[in-house]
């Protein structure tokens, strides 16, 4: 097939391809018209019709609390055009609606020392209705009774405990316990709840390569139904770089009957632990006490008394103590 041929059949289907595009855009350019028309035809009329709203009840009786799951949302119907309808259905994705409960009359049933207080949201309408644009008219509230169930409120002092997650530089420990300021808080909330409360915790503190005295401010983990008035709390890791010590302490006997004496061999055991340098020169013997219980060894079958190391400073970290029993005669 010659050349000149080719080239005059590529351009006739080009051009064919052409008319073709150009009668697709009209054709959608027509239909998207017919269509807005249409829309703005209908969002011109009058409909009447159920939003959902998200609702926040606040303002509850002096001295209760709300114990019960109440709706998040309430079904507002409403009547208006088409264009305020669709306006607000957009605009309730992100609007709350506030309702003050102490703002309305309350019906009380009282079942077994338990108060229910029910809402019939048609007194509500007013209310909920000027928190709405004017271009719509509220008609009805869904559902049409609320019931709350309260409890008494009450304070309770409660220590604060601090979450933390740290890692330290080598040869470096924390030195002595975590200082909280305040440490503790007086919370309120349910009855229910306060009777089981026992502490609030910090939110976690991470932290790696420390080797300073760590200062820091630590938010309270909210509790669901409990409130505080304060909100965060001041935390002090105190932290030193460290030592291995050794001290060896005499084995002491406990609840030896008079008459008897537990003699045991060896008669000391040797304490490792490591120490801040700073407390190094502070450390004796007698900040560490190993006993033997005499209960222990009438029962024991063996010539051998278990050790226990029952006291300690507050400022030694990883202590191990050797050995972990002795032999022992009893004497009288």
């Amino acid at each position: 097939m010659e050349p000149e041929l080719i080239s005059r059949k590529s351009n006739f289907a080009d051009r064919e391809k052409v008319k073709v595009n150009k009668k697709l855009l009209i054709y959608l350019f027509f239909l998207f018209v017919s269509i807005a028309l249409w829309y703005l035809n209908a969002l011109s009329k009058d409909y009447t019709t159920i939003i959902y709203y998200k609702v926040r009840y606040e303002n509850f009786p002096k001295g209760k609390a709300l114990v019960s799951d109440m709706p998040e949302k309430l079904g507002l119907k409403v009547k208006g055009l088409g264009f305020s309808i669709f306006k607000h259905k957009v605009i309730a994705y992100t609007k709350t609606i506030n309702l003050p409960i102490d703002n309305f009359r309350l019906n009380i049933s009282r079942k077994d020392n338990q108060y229910d207080y029910f809402l019939l949201t048609r007194y509500t309408k007013e209310w909920i209705g000027n928190q709405l644009t004017s271009d719509v008219q509220l008609i009805d509230v869904q559902p049409d009774t609320l019931v709350f169930k309260f409890t008494d409120v009450v304070e309770k002092k409660v220590p604060v405990k601090a979450s933390l997650e740290l890692q330290f530089e080598k040869q470096y420990m924390q030195n002595g316990m975590v200082i909280i300021r305040p440490d503790s808080v007086i919370v309120s909330g349910p009855i229910v709840l306060m009777d089981t409360l026992k502490c609030v915790y910090t939110q976690e503190i991470k932290n790696n390569h420390l080797k300073d005295t760590l200062k820091a401010e630590a938010e309270l983990l909210p509790i669901k139904m409990i409130s505080s008035p304060i909100a965060k709390v001041s935390l002090t890791v105190p932290i030193v770089k460290y030592t291995e010590m050794n001290i060896s302490i005499p084995i002491e006997t406990i609840n030896v009957p008079d008459g008897l004496r537990v003699r045991t061999f060896p008669s000391a055991v040797t304490v490792s632990c490591w120490i801040g340098l700073t407390s190094y020169d502070k450390v004796t013997p007698y900040m560490f006490r190993a006993i033997i219980d005499y209960n222990s060894l009438i029962s024991n079958s063996q010539n051998k008394a278990k050790i226990d190391l029952v006291k300690t400073p507050s400022n030694a970290q990883n202590i191990r103590f050797y050995p972990k029993s002795v032999e022992y005669i009893i004497e009288k």
